[in-house]
Order: C-alpha cells, then structure tokens, then sequence
C-alpha cells in the first residue's frame, strides 16, 4: 500500500483553499465534480479523499465551519461521509434540494459564494435550481480559486505522485518484456495493465500504434514487430494521481531526419530543466523548445492547439496549460512555482517533414533549481529491438 493522505493533509488543503477563498471575498464555495476523468473528478478527491468513480456531485465549503456534500447517491454519499474528510454528505437522485437546504441551515441566504466547476462541470439545471432558490446570493465562477490550489503539490501528494511513477515504469517494462510478433494488441496491454491494477491502480488510459498506423485503443490484431511500436500509458494510481509515459520500440533503424529530431528535442528538453525556475512562464519554455529546433535547422509550421505542457495532478488535465495555438485561454504566461507537476509532451509541424515523431512524453516537477524528471532515469530515446 502506498502513502495515504491523513486528516493533517486535509486540513492544509482546507485552509490554503479558504484563505485563496478570503482573497476573493467569498462568503463559502461550491465545488462541482462528477466521476470523470476529465472534468473535475479531481475535485472531488481533493476535497474528500475519495475516488468518485461515477455520480455528480456538489460540496459546500464555508469559509468557516463544517463542509457540506450532496451527491447524485445514497449509498455512495455514505461511503464518502465514513472516509471521514466531509463526514455530513447527503445522498440524492437531484443534486440541488439538498444543498440549498444546507445552506439555508448555514445561512447564506445572501452574499457572495463561488462556484468552482461552473462552466464545465455543474450541470445547468443544478445551477438554475440555486440561483431560483437564492435569489440575493451573487454566485461567481471561482475555478481558480481550487485550481490556484491544486497546481503546487504537497510534500505528501510529491511523495504519491514518485510512488506512481514507479509503478507506471514497471508497467511499461512489462510490455516490452512481453511483446513479440504475432501477439494481439489487447493481450499486450492486458500483460502491462495487470502490473498497474495489481499495484493499486484505479484507471488506465492507454493508447498502441504501429508503422503507420495512427495511436488508438488497443485493437484485436497481432503486432508486426517490423517497424516502430509505441505503446502509451496514462495511470491514475491508488492515491488519485495521473501519470502519463510513453515507451517506443524501434525495430528498424531510425531515419537521418528522426535521429536529427530526437537529437534537437533531447537537447531543447536539457535546456528547458535548466530555465523552468520559479519565476520563469510557461511561455518560455515552450519559446525555449521552439529556439533549439530552430537553432538545429528546423522549420516551424504553424502553431498547434497541442499541449506542450499540462498540469496534472488528480485530473488528467489540470489548469495551467500551454498549447502555441493562443485559443487555449489565459494560462500561457502562468508563472512556474516549485511544486507544480506537467504533463511533458511538446509538439511543433516541422519542415523538412519527419516520418516518425519522437513520442517524447512524461511527467516533470518543477523545484527552486529546475525541473526534476519523475520518471528518473527513464530512457526517453527510441529502443532498439533486434
């Protein structure tokens, strides 16, 4: 069993998200989740410690005194309440009853209440059932004041998130063990995700392409063995953290131009782990990977709308995000804090055209000295198989 988040964690996460909470004058917060991987599970198991595998859900965080949940389950509402993080959790077919009834009972009757999960996880009639019941309440979306949280790690979740690493290494170890020509797909993946669920993991996202072929869900079909194989994994492990890592199995010699393209992209990450302090943007370091490539002669096409780099912690894509496409929103120009954990995988069209990208992809945290590689002494480099 791996390290378990006790209360003393629970009450740090508390108190760092009601003083981001005085800051922008809220009376109390609402935080929306819902069992799934994408849009705000997270906020879910932040705030409870516990894994919301289906269900909507809503807690109601004053800025003092007990929280309060309501969730789209009775029986799982009581599995939540005897993890013991927010012991008053009230199941229900309907989510917003419940909670305007708790805060009734709170009285915040009026006032100014945030909502984090407003736009993309609040289902709208929930939202509309409060607004019709509060009418003098003045709701605001408050995604950063949990994301603003969430995006520096604590000491206990690095701890989590190194633990998930090694798992997500011999998970991988595994299906280049096992990978010879004539297996199918999903006999291969099925031998790595054995290693992860045995290890305490809780969702796999994986992804297996080969030659030309493009990366999709494991299919029915015998790998070649005659070409490039990459095979993709994203874990969320026993604590509720991702990973994401790929490995690449090269059974033929890589071209001039894709030994010269890891080359420039092995040399602008170096540069990258040097810069990526505190203080310095995400904008720079995607500026820093774009002037190694140009430096080793490459031509950039236009920009992409693919993460370069993505928090990720207990969501498998957290704010703050940097895509070159600018249509991603505000967070390019966020500023790097030590304990902060991306997803590592830039992109960039590059001319003369590449048969084969690198797949370069891992987790990084960011430290007062640069960045530090979770995943160790990983080989990022294609592996040569004969």
């Amino acid at each position: 069993m791996g390290t378990i988040a006790d209360i003393a964690e629970r009450d740090m996460r508390f108190r760092r998200i009601r003083e981001e909470m005085a800051r922008e004058g809220l009376e109390a917060l609402i935080v929306a989740g819902k069992g799934h991987w994408w849009t705000g599970r997270g906020y879910i198991r932040y705030l409870t410690d516990f894994h919301l595998w289906g269900h909507d859900g809503l807690i109601l965080l004053p800025l003092s005194g007990e929280p309060v949940m309501t969730l789209t389950s009775y029986a799982v509402a009581e599995r939540i309440a005897n993890r013991g993080w927010i012991s008053d959790v009230r199941g229900d077919v309907y989510l917003a009853p419940k909670l305007i009834a708790a805060m009734k009972e709170k009285g915040f009757t009026k006032g100014k209440v945030g909502i984090a999960g407003l736009r993309w996880v609040m289902p709208a009639g929930a939202y509309l059932a409060l607004t019709e019941a509060l009418p003098n309440v003045n709701f605001v979306s408050a995604d950063n004041v949990i994301d603003r949280v969430r995006r520096v790690k604590s000491p206990l979740e690095i701890r989590q998130i190194r633990e998930l690493w090694t798992l997500s290494k011999a998970a991988m170890e595994r299906f280049v063990e096992v990978v010879v020509p004539g297996k199918s797909q999903r006999e291969l993946a099925a031998e790595a995700s054995k290693v992860v669920l045995a290890g305490g993991g809780r969702d796999i996202l994986v992804f297996i392409s080969e030659g030309a072929m493009p990366s999709n869900p494991p299919q029915d079909v015998p790998v070649r063995c005659d070409d490039i194989l990459s095979y993709h994994m994203e874990i969320c492990g026993e604590s509720g953290h991702w990973s994401e890592i790929t490995v690449t199995c090269a059974y033929r010699e890589p071209t001039e131009l894709e030994l010269k393209l890891m080359d420039s992209e092995l040399r602008a990450y170096e540069e990258i782990r040097k810069m990526a302090k505190p203080g310095a943007r995400l904008s720079d370091m995607a500026n820093t990977f774009e002037r190694a490539l140009i430096e080793d002669g490459w031509t950039l096409g236009e920009p992409t709308e693919h993460f370069d780099f993505h928090g990720q912690g207990m969501d498998t894509i957290e704010y703050p995000w940097y895509a070159a496409d600018k249509n991603w929103g505000n967070s390019q120009d966020t500023e790097l804090e030590a304990g902060m954990v991306f997803s590592y995988h830039p992109r960039r069209n590059v001319f003369p055209a590449v048969g084969r990208g690198t797949g370069i992809n891992e987790d990084i945290l960011i430290t007062e000295h640069g960045v530090e590689r979770l995943s160790g002494d990983w080989d990022l480099r294609w592996r040569g198989i004969e």
